[in-house]
């Protein structure tokens, strides 16, 4: 991965920047706080909390963008209010204001270290670990796809591997509405667009594989699937197969609400992966 593709990838810089954020800003306010109270400005240091009830709210809002729920760390905010806003029993002092900061930090540590990883890496299943690295690849290239666009997208994919092709054209007609017009969206947008059209045609008890919608080279950095176009022998299975590859992972990685049973799916992806495997030389 190039530091080009990095800068241009939505929500890349921003996770980076709020985490970097939330130590500073926790240890400024109290360092703010001493200096108030050391010019005698403020009686006690500890009445300036503010620096880290918004490092707690900061880390909140980066858990929430993480691919993996940490309910600990979303619930940061609420352990704001009860210790530092407004506390159940005596107010705070410095010494608990020190160790909140603390704490948050060390629950920083954690959430970047155990939740930005969509699954876990198998050293078993080879397929696994290329479809691990393609949701790392893809990962902050959609951190912008909120909750209910990617719940959406998760109901089109789950119906059109049910059967429910009628639901699957609805439901993709409706993520496609919601999704942005970034560069990413766009090659989203064309991917829902391909698995409708399979799903209508299907529908209508036609069998042919979709041949008028096709990703382009440009698309290539989205895509889970290259191979060369001599050994291309079936262009629009694999059009499909990498469609369907790109919206499960795009639903995996972005809804909270559908990740377990996305997860039952997992083998239905790496075995579409695997039936390529010797075409990409894996």
């Amino acid at each position: 991965m190039t530091s080009t593709e990095k800068d241009r990838w939505p929500g890349a810089g921003r996770q980076r920047e709020i985490a970097i954020a939330i130590p500073i800003i926790s240890f400024a306010g109290i360092a703010i706080g001493v200096a108030l109270q050391l010019l005698g400005v403020i009686p006690d240091a500890a009445e300036f909390w503010y620096g880290p009830a918004i490092g707690a709210f900061l880390l909140g809002y980066l858990a929430w963008l993480k691919p993996r729920l940490d309910v600990v760390s979303i619930c940061a905010p609420i352990f704001a209010v009860m210790i530092l806003i407004i506390p159940l029993d005596t107010k705070p002092g410095i010494l608990i204001v020190i160790l909140f900061a603390v704490s948050i930090t060390i629950l920083l540590i954690r959430l970047e270290k155990r939740f930005s990883t969509p699954i876990k890496i198998s050293e078993e299943n080879p397929m696994e670990n290329y479809l691990y690295d393609y949701m790392e690849r893809l990962r902050v290239m959609f951190s912008d796809i909120d909750r209910k666009t990617a719940h959406e997208i998760a109901q089109a994919f789950l119906s059109f591997r049910f059967g429910l092709y009628g639901n699957a054209v609805k439901q993709a007609d409706e993520a496609i509405l919601q999704i942005k017009d970034t560069e990413p969206g766009k090659v989203l947008k064309l991917a829902l667009s391909i698995i409708r059209e399979r799903a209508n045609n299907l529908q209508n008890a036609d069998v042919t594989p979709v041949t008028d919608i096709y990703f382009v080279d440009d698309d290539a950095p989205y895509l889970a699937i290259q191979i060369p176009k001599e050994a291309n022998q079936d262009p629009p299975v694999l059009h499909l197969d990498n469609a369907i590859i790109l919206i499960y992972t795009v639903s995996y990685m972005r809804s909270k609400d559908d990740e377990e049973t996305l997860e039952e799916h997992q083998k239905y992806i790496t075995g579409i992966i695997s039936s390529y495997k010797k075409a990409m030389g894996l």
